[in-house]
């Protein structure tokens, strides 16, 4: 991967395209995941590519690219976050725009869940299990310690495993 992006340093449209390809899920999951509206996913997502592209010979260690991607990423929804009044998806509804196919117990267990959980809690659970990105990627995306990404996210499965709980006891009672 390194070497796309060296490639893509100096002016190589292919090997960009190649790594845009790349991350493409990547980027539209965490935009959709903040953003909570794909159209607002997608333009978070063109101007990041944008901004990515013209901003890439700045870029100091390309074995950090992914991270500093995200971090463009992030920055462009926070933009747009700002910029528009945003309301709340569910998670399933999320979930359903990013193609997958549910298992509709679970997903509506889950997506109550996590729908109760707080924005940060949301994030930080989504980059590093559904974007599959490093408590490292993601401490220097949003510019936090490692350590305080993995208490965070420690302190997240707790209350993502107390409120799931909560809900399954409560579905069962009925």
């Amino acid at each position: 991967m390194t070497d796309l992006v060296k490639r893509a340093k100096k002016g190589d449209k292919e090997a960009f395209i190649l790594l845009m390809d790349h991350h493409r899920q990547m980027l539209y999951n965490t935009a959709l995941l903040v953003l909570h509206r794909e159209d607002d996913a997608l333009d978070a997502i063109q101007d990041t590519i944008l901004a990515c592209w013209e901003n890439l010979p700045s870029l100091q260690k390309d074995r950090y690219f992914k991270t500093w991607l995200v971090r463009i990423l992030l920055n462009k929804c926070y933009r747009i976050s700002a910029q528009r009044s945003l309301y709340a998806h569910s998670q399933l509804e999320e979930t359903l725009l990013a193609g997958e196919q549910p298992d509709w117990d679970q997903s509506l267990d889950v997506a109550s869940a996590l729908q109760a959980m707080g924005e940060q809690d949301r994030l930080l659970l989504g980059l590093f299990y559904f974007d599959r990105l490093s408590t490292r990627e993601i401490a220097q995306a949003l510019g936090l310690s490692e350590s305080c990404v993995r208490q965070r996210l420690h302190r997240g499965r707790k209350r993502f495993q107390a409120i799931y709980t909560e809900k399954e006891e409560l579905c069962h009672e009925k």
